[in-house]
C-alpha cells in the first residue's frame, strides 16, 4: 500500500456520514451471500454480502463527495469500496483515482471502478491507454470495464474508438482474469 494513503483526516461531518453509511450497509447484510460465497471457497471475512442495487440505492441517498469516498475506500471493506465507486464525483483527479486503486481489494472493485468511476472520465482515453499498459491486474480490469462500458453508453459520442477498445481486449496480459475480462469484451 502507498504510505502515503494510509489514512485520512475527516471532518466531523464526514466521519459521521461515514458512520451512517457503515450502519445502513450493515443493515443491508444478507447471510445468503455470505453462505454462497463461503461454499465457494472465497473468503468472506469482513463482508456484508450486501448487493449492487440495495449499495447503488443506498447509494442514491447522497450526493457525490469526494472525501466522504475516499474515507470509505480507505476501509478496505467491500460494501464500503463499492459505495465509495458510487460516490466519487467524475471531476476526480486521474492521479487520485490511480492512487487510490493501490488500496482495491479486489477483481470486482476493480470492475466497479472502471464501470462507475472511469467510464465517464474526462481523461478516459488517457487513463485507458495509460492503465492497460500498466503491469498492475486491477488497473487493467478496471481500464477493459470502463472502456466497455462507456462504449455502450455512449453509442454514438463516444470518446474512445472501437478500435483503441479492441487494441486493449487483444492485449498478451499477463494476468489470468484479466484475460477473462479482455476477452469477454471481444467483438
Amino acid at each position: 500500500m502507498n504510505p502515503g494513503m494510509d489514512y485520512v483526516v475527516l471532518s466531523q461531518e464526514t466521519e459521521e456520514k461515514v458512520k451512517e453509511i457503515s450502519r445502513r450497509i450493515h443493515r443491508l447484510q444478507n447471510w445468503g451471500s455470505i453462505a454462497s460465497l463461503r461454499h465457494l471457497g472465497v473468503n468472506a471475512h469482513g463482508q456484508v454480502g450486501a448487493g449492487y442495487l440495495s449499495l447503488k440505492t443506498l447509494a442514491a441517498d447522497y450526493t457525490p463527495d469526494e472525501s466522504l469516498a475516499e474515507a470509505l475506500w480507505m476501509t478496505r471493506k467491500r460494501e464500503e469500496q463499492m459505495m465509495a465507486c458510487f460516490l466519487f464525483p467524475q471531476s476526480i483527479n486521474k492521479e487520485k483515482i490511480t492512487q487510490l486503486m493501490s488500496s482495491c481489494i479486489s477483481t470486482e472493485i476493480a470492475e466497479y471502478v472502471g464501470s462507475l468511476c472511469v467510464s465517464e472520465h474526462h481523461e478516459l482515453k488517457n487513463i485507458l491507454k495509460t492503465w492497460s499498459e500498466s503491469s498492475v491486474p486491477f488497473l487493467q480490469i478496471a481500464a477493459l470495464c470502463a472502456g466497455a462500458r462507456h462504449l455502450v453508453v455512449h453509442k454514438t459520442d463516444a470518446l474512445i474508438s472501437t478500435d483503441l477498445f479492441q487494441e486493449m481486449t487483444h492485449k498478451a496480459y499477463q494476468d489470468k482474469y484479466v484475460r477473462l475480462v479482455a476477452a469477454r469484451y471481444r467483438l
